[in-house]
C-alpha cells in the first residue's frame, strides 16, 4: 500500500516519524525541495520532552515532483487548514488517483469541501499532541497526547489498516464513532485558546492565572456552545480549562504563527462557527471580534507555503 504524507511542519514530521518506527512505509512531501534534500540526508530526528532523541529514516521529496502516473492508496494530509483547497486541487490537476485520505487539521472548515470530493474512503482525525518543528528536519514532541480519528466514509479499510497497528508508548492512537463530535471537541478548544492568547500574546496558562483572561475565556465559551448546541457544557467546559492547565508554559500554535509573521487558522476555527451560527440565523457578537483581530495582526503575513 502506498502511504503518502503532504506536508512537513511539525504535525507532519512527528505523524510520519512514529509511523516509520511502527514499521509502516510512508512517502514525506514537502513544499521545498531544500528541506526534501535534507529529510533525505539525515532522516526525522525527534526529541521527547526535552531529553530522549531518537532518529529515523525518511523517503522525503518535493510536492511539486510527485508522480502522477502512481495511485495513492492513503493519502495522509497534514497542511495548514487554509492550504487543503488548494493542495486537494493540485492533486486533481495532475490527475493523481488519491482511493483514501486522512485530513490532520485544526478547525473545521476542511470539512466543507468533503461532499465535493470523489474519495471513497475518507476520515478525520484530532492530533492533541504537542509538538514544534525545530529545523527542517527536527521536530520536538513537547507534550504527549492522543491521536482520535474517525471515518466519514468507511471505504475499503486502508486507514483502518494502517492506524489500528500504529499506537505506541508515546503516540496511542483511538478511533471514535461519531467524526463531528471527534472534531468539535478539539474545534471549542482551539476556538476558546487561541485567539485569545494570539491577541493578548500570552501563554495558555494565563487564561487560568488572570482573572480578566479568565473572564473572556468564559464569554467565547458560552458563544462558542450556543452555535454547536452541545450537551455537556460543564463537561466540556471542565476539558478546556483543563487542557490550559496542561500546556499553561505553551505558546498557541495561533500565537507561535503570529509571532513567526504566519498566516493563522483563524478561518478554519472562528470563520467556520461565525459561517455555522450565520446559517442557524444566530448573531455571533465575541467571534467576529475575534476574527477581525487576528486578521489585523497577520495583515503583512505573505506566501501561502505548504509546511
Amino acid at each position: 500500500m502506498r502511504v503518502v504524507m503532504i506536508g512537513s511542519g511539525s504535525i507532519g514530521m512527528l505523524v510520519t516519524f512514529y509511523l516509520l518506527k511502527k514499521g509502516q512505509h510512508i512517502s514525506l512531501f514537502t513544499n521545498r525541495q531544500e528541506q526534501a534534500k535534507v529529510l533525505n540526508e539525515k532522516g526525522i530526528h525527534l526529541i521527547l520532552q526535552g531529553q530522549e532523541k531518537e532518529n529515523v529514516r525518511v523517503s522525503a521529496g518535493a510536492f511539486l515532483d510527485i508522480q502522477s502516473n502512481e495511485p495513492i492508496d492513503l493519502l495522509i494530509l497534514a497542511v495548514k487548514s487554509y492550504q487543503v483547497k488548494g493542495v486537494l486541487s493540485d492533486l486533481k490537476e495532475l490527475h493523481i488517483d488519491v482511493r483514501a485520505i486522512l485530513f490532520l487539521q485544526n478547525g473545521m472548515a476542511h470539512t466543507e469541501l468533503i461532499p465535493s470530493l470523489e474519495i471513497p474512503e475518507i476520515a478525520v482525525a484530532v492530533v492533541e499532541h504537542g509538538a514544534i518543528r525545530e529545523n527542517d528536519f527536527t521536530v520536538h514532541h513537547t507534550g504527549i497526547g492522543q491521536v482520535k480519528w474517525s471515518y466519514v466514509r468507511e471505504g475499503q479499510g486502508k486507514i483502518q489498516s494502517l492506524l489500528s497497528n500504529s499506537s505506541q508508548v508515546h503516540f496511542t492512537i483511538s478511533y471514535e464513532e461519531q467524526w463531528t463530535r471527534v472534531l468539535e471537541q478539539k474545534l471549542i478548544v482551539n476556538a476558546c485558546v487561541n485567539p485569545l492568547t494570539g491577541l493578548l500574546e500570552i501563554k495558555n496558562g494565563e487564561l487560568l492565572n488572570n482573572s480578566y483572561c479568565f473572564s473572556m475565556l468564559n464569554m467565547v465559551f458560552k458563544e462558542v456552545m450556543m452555535i454547536l448546541n452541545l450537551d455537556h457544557a460543564n463537561e466540556i467546559w471542565n476539558h478546556v480549562k483543563d487542557v490550559c492547565a496542561k500546556t499553561a508554559e505553551n505558546d498557541s500554535s495561533m500565537l507561535l504563527d503570529l509571532k513567526q509573521n504566519r498566516k493563522t487558522e483563524i478561518d478554519s476555527i472562528v470563520g467556520y462557527l461565525i459561517r455555522r451560527a450565520k446559517e442557524q440565523n444566530q448573531e455571533a457578537i465575541i467571534l467576529p471580534f475575534l476574527l477581525q483581530g487576528i486578521l489585523a495582526k497577520e495583515m503583512k503575513v505573505e506566501g501561502n507555503e505548504i509546511e
